[in-house]
């Protein structure tokens, strides 16, 4: 009796064993689109501050973000980089299990800091600025804009940018077609207005097809975030934890000391975005709020207002509180040991550099030494052949 007692309490521990190491995997399925905004997200991979914190990145990147908010709920991804929209207000309300955990890209909240937002501008025909047609937002009254879609946030920024000049979308002609498509519809008259992403913006103001017409921006609007399957995340309190370490640190490195313009961190960015190093250093770099990690609330619930006030994509009518929508607890632990992570990820980063130099070293003096034998070799066979033209009497 005892001894199936004891097997059966064998068994139960092996069990658990067996779920905790389950639950306890340092694998991230990460999802994110390949622009600017991201930048961090690809920083951290190639800087190794993911792997530094013990976890392993398996990255899905696509242009589509519906995709990746259906793979976050549905399970097949467990963190992606996104920005904010009516899905994700309507997929929280339906009990879908997602999360924001921490912001990714945005404006300054300081005025006078860059020129133009950081994640689209609204640009107008470069000939309707100089015949004077359009002079201010107001003088869009009736003329036809285009965004990407509507229910994201490019919806958001446009009213914005409308209510600067007193309309509404209802004011003007809007259309949706993709950011390259309204690029090309500026160029040929299609379009009067256009809101376009950092790096078109840049191109059609090169050939002189459109201009910003201000260059203000909204303070503190929060373009993207970092969302959790909050199901994986329970399930992974560590590992969960140490993504967010590891971003931290990311958002660290492109935030200070110009890191945006820094050309190793430009190379990592061209890499995975497939843009022009000459345009990355260009565009308009993302703001966080680095010292705390935290979301700015006060924009988060304004988009969201937006939306169910005056969105036909959301499906419902009372926003949703902040704490249904937000979990700040890894971004607040992250923050709160980042001293200790910081200095356990430079030992890591020394050692790195170390093995890396031994190998060169190694290398080059493997490269030495089979320089040295063919010199060697060579002289030998030259004496060979010397002695074998010499008279034989000359060997005496």
């Amino acid at each position: 009796m005892k001894k199936i007692q004891m097997s059966a309490l064998a068994l139960t521990f092996l069990v658990s064993a067996t779920q905790m190491a389950v639950a306890e995997s340092n694998v991230v399925r990460l999802g994110a689109v390949p622009v600017p905004p991201m930048g961090a997200l690809y920083i951290g991979l190639e800087k190794n501050y993911f792997a530094d914190q013990g976890i392993d990145i398996e990255l899905t990147k696509t242009p589509l973000g519906p995709t990746l908010m259906s793979q976050l709920i549905g399970g097949n991804l467990d963190v992606v980089g996104l920005g904010i929209g009516a899905g994700f207000f309507n997929a929280v309300k339906k009990g879908a299990p997602i999360k924001i955990v921490a912001p990714m890209g945005g404006n300054p909240s300081q005025p006078g800091v860059q020129v133009g937002t950081s994640a689209a501008s609204l640009m107008v025909r470069t000939d309707l600025l100089a015949s004077g047609e359009v002079k201010n937002e107001a003088d869009l009254k009736g003329k036809t804009c285009a965004i990407n879609s509507l229910g994201v946030l490019t919806e958001y920024i446009m009213t914005e940018e409308l209510a600067r000049g007193g309309l509404t979308i209802s004011d003007i002609k809007l259309k949706t077609m993709p950011f390259p498509q309204i690029a090309a519809a500026l160029k040929s008259k299609a379009l009067d207005c256009g809101l376009l992403p950092p790096a078109l913006t840049v191109k059609v103001m090169k050939q002189k097809v459109a201009k910003r017409l201000h260059k203000d921006y909204e303070l503190g609007m929060q373009g993207l975030v970092i969302i959790y399957n909050t199901k994986w995340a329970k399930a992974n309190p560590e590992t969960a934890n140490k993504f967010m370490a590891g971003y931290l640190m990311a958002v660290r490195d492109l935030q200070t000391d110009n890191g945006w313009r820094n050309d190793k961190n430009i190379a990592i960015l061209a890499k995975h975005i497939k843009m022009p190093k000459k345009i990355m250093k260009k565009i308009n770099q993302q703001w966080i709020d680095i010292a705390t990690l935290k979301v700015n609330k006060e924009n988060l619930m304004k988009q969201q207002n937006y939306y169910v006030d005056h969105s036909k994509a959301v499906k419902f009518k009372k926003p949703l509180a902040f704490s249904a929508i937000v979990d700040e607890s890894y971004a607040d632990h992250a923050v709160a040991n980042a001293e200790t992570v910081a200095a356990a990820t430079k030992i890591l980063q020394d050692k790195r550099i170390a093995v890396k130099k031994a190998k060169v070293q190694a290398e080059a003096k493997r490269i030495a030494d089979e320089k040295a034998k063919a010199e060697a070799e060579a002289q030998a066979e030259a004496k060979r052949t010397k002695d074998a033209n010499k008279p034989w009497y000359k060997f005496y």
